[in-house]
């Protein structure tokens, strides 16, 4: 639980920081630099909420494409790997040799 924590402990700790160090004229960043707290923690979400969702997104179209070929066997027919079974199974024939 820790672990959910730690992005809101170091913007409270360190942003108050930087705020006091800008204001006080200790340090001569940016102000981008200075709020640097707040707009990394929210990339960093915003990356792990996207990260999530194509995770997400890609478990369900595999699901989804397992369940349809349950379903639907002849649709798997497109897939190589049932050609060559198909192949395997089907008996050898010769043509006659005076045709």
């Amino acid at each position: 639980m820790l672990l959910r924590r730690v992005p809101g402990i170091v913007v409270s700790l360190v942003l108050p920081v930087f705020l006091v160090l800008k204001l006080a004229g200790a340090v001569d960043w940016s102000w981008w630099w200075v709020l640097s707290p707040l707009w990394i923690s929210a990339l960093a979400f915003l990356l792990a909420a996207a990260v999530f969702t194509l995770v997400r997104w890609a478990v369900r179209v595999w699901v989804w494409l397992r369940f349809r070929r349950s379903l639907l066997p002849e649709l798997s027919l497109a897939d190589p790997a049932m050609w060559d079974r198909i192949e395997a199974e089907r008996p050898v024939t010769r043509e006659p040799e005076g045709a």
